[in-house]
């Protein structure tokens, strides 16, 4: 049980320093705009490592993946590629997860981190991402839910204009 617990504090922490990648000022001035999508797996790009820990879970590392987001915002469409670190129980298809994304399309990308939960084969996931090309400056807000192992993500986010450049 104490290793759930520091595995949930581990997440809890890693949200809360994702969320203080965006100045305050940039959030009050309202300056927000929403977006919502659909994010489907691509291909396996490739496996990474997989440890057995003699608990019968497995610590994945360096799974490399591709997705096809599409939303209602151009500048949040393209494709996806992400990197999943994980502990993972293979009989129930749960664990804890964090990695790496980059979202391309024509006029620029996003890069950042994510963390998130997989539970049955469902999948909670939060992300953030600075922007860079004509998103330079930009700062965006993901998340990601699956209601299981083989469905597509519905995306909710949100991009700050920061003003930085």
């Amino acid at each position: 049980m104490r290793g759930k617990t520091r595995l949930l504090v581990i997440l809890v922490l890693a949200v809360a320093l994702l969320t203080a990648f965006v100045p305050v000022a940039g959030l009050a001035e309202g300056n927000k705009t929403y977006f919502t999508g659909e994010e489907c797996w691509v291909a396996d790009l490739a496996p990474g490592l997989w440890e057995p820990l003699g608990n019968g879970k497995f610590r994945v590392t360096g799974m490399e993946q591709q997705f096809t987001d599409d939303t209602d915002d151009p500048r949040t469409t393209g494709d996806t590629y992400i990197v999943v670190n994980a502990v993972l129980d293979p009989n129930t298809f749960s664990g804890p997860m964090h990695g790496t994304f980059e979202i391309v399309n024509d006029q620029g990308s996003w890069s950042g981190h994510w963390v998130g939960q997989l539970d049955y084969g469902a999948s909670s996931i939060h992300a953030v991402g600075h922007g860079s090309g004509a998103y330079e400056g930009l700062v965006g807000y993901w998340t990601y839910n699956r209601p299981g192992p083989w469905a597509c993500f519905t995306i909710d986010g949100y991009i700050v204009e920061t003003g930085g450049e």
